[in-house]
């Protein structure tokens, strides 16, 4: 078992996890060792303290280190969206002659198209929307595409980078802690493909994970991200927003954010929220303020449509979904319930189908692992084998 597990960094906008699991059966995992550990966290302007995140990644992977068994030299890493950049490019390669798609013409597209983007930062990652050959039919995937003989073949595709402060500060503590092999991986994207179904995602899927102090919303075509876009925006936000309008600590704002419920309509001003030491505190204004910090986030996404998407019509936009996940959603009564009335649109919030991993707060973590867990089998002697043969490749 352990050497069929993988270990995956988790980095949030308010804590980071390390976790060591492998595949269970019926689509479920085994962990090996979770933990996670809060540490300053980050904005759109980078990390706010970068001691403090290499303090909690080494706490968290000594932690677990020091009741596993096994040796790990790998790790896979999400990156946040507040730290990714994405090129979308339509691109096509001819050949002299017609051949038969291979894995390797594969390759080849998408290498040419990388020679013509110019992005800063770290190469991290490519994944497609979707290909095409000369009749213009849409493969959302890549090995359906295999042994077709053609003259030429199409794709819209998506790279992804990865910024430098980013990329040297994470694998920087990595490599200290004896990791030889450290592979970033789009956070958002990773969430996309575990947690929307391929059906949805052969049209435009909206997916927005809100956060802590930061938060993201993504439009999904296919196996790949159009746009993207984070924001400082968050539930950690709402819990200052609760303690400047109350006069409360932090703690007494965690306690009242976790019972809100912005879901009904009006509430009566005699109703009351009473803490532990018998403070009471009026219902109407909490909400109020919750539902002010759900606008600012509500606000910001509907800006990013209008932004990239203002003739919605044309994309069916008007009826497209937005799935919701995150911590900033899911300890929050009523949010996606607000949301969907402040947008207009249907919101469904979404997340693991797991045993009591079946929250937002853990979807990042385990799409991540989930993510990890496949990397590992595509890069299996059979796979490379299998593939020199022009066989099912994934990209």
């Amino acid at each position: 078992m352990r050497n069929e597990s993988v270990a995956v960094l988790d980095i949030r906008s308010y804590e980071v996890t390390f976790l060591i699991g492998s595949r269970g059966v019926n689509g479920t995992f085994v962990f090996l060792g979770s933990r996670s550990e809060k540490y300053e966290g980050y904005s759109s302007e980078g990390f706010f303290d970068v001691a403090s995140f290499r303090s909690a990644v080494i706490s968290a992977v000594t932690s677990v280190r020091q009741s596993y068994e096994g040796t790990i030299r790998e790790i896979c890493v999400g990156v946040p969206a507040a730290f990714t950049q994405v090129h979308t490019k339509g691109h096509t390669i001819s050949f002299p002659s017609r051949r038969k798609i291979s894995a390797q013409e594969i390759d080849a597209l998408y290498e040419s198209g990388l020679s013509e983007i110019l992005a800063s930062g770290h190469f991290i990652r490519r994944s497609d929307m979707y290909f095409a050959l000369g009749d213009n039919r849409k493969y959302f995937d890549a090995s359906d595409l295999y042994g077709i003989p053609t003259a030429s073949l199409k794709g819209a595709l998506c790279y992804y980078f990865a910024s430098d402060d980013f990329y040297d500060a994470v694998d920087s503590v990595l490599k200290e802690l004896g990791f030889e092999r450290v592979e970033m991986i789009p956070q958002s994207l990773v969430q996309a493909y575990y947690l929307l179904p391929e059906r949805k995602r052969d049209g435009y899927a909206l997916f927005l994970d809100a956060g802590f102090l930061s938060s993201s919303v993504s439009v999904v075509y296919g196996n790949g991200i159009v746009h993207e876009e984070s924001f400082d925006c968050g539930a950690g936000y709402i819990l200052i927003a609760l303690m400047q309008g109350l006069g409360v600590d932090y703690g007494t704002a965690e306690e009242i954010l976790a019972s809100a419920n912005v879901s009904g309509g009006a509430v009566s001003k005699d109703l009351m929220w009473t803490d532990g030491s018998g403070e009471a505190y009026p219902v109407r204004e909490i909400n109020e303020i919750v539902k002010c910090g759900l606008d600012d986030l509500c606000e910001r996404v509907d800006n990013f449509f209008e932004r990239y998407y203002r003739d919605k019509s044309t994309m069916n936009f008007a009826s497209s979904p937005l799935s919701v996940t995150g911590e900033g959603i899911g300890g929050i009564g009523g949010a996606a319930e607000h949301i969907a009335k402040r947008l207009g649109r249907m919101t469904r919030v979404v997340y693991p189908d797991l045993p009591y991993y079946d929250k937002p707060v853990f979807s990042s973590r385990i799409a991540l692992l989930s993510a990890a867990l496949s990397e590992r089998k595509k890069r299996g002697l059979f796979g490379r084998i299998f593939n020199i043969f022009g066989g099912k490749k994934n990209v």
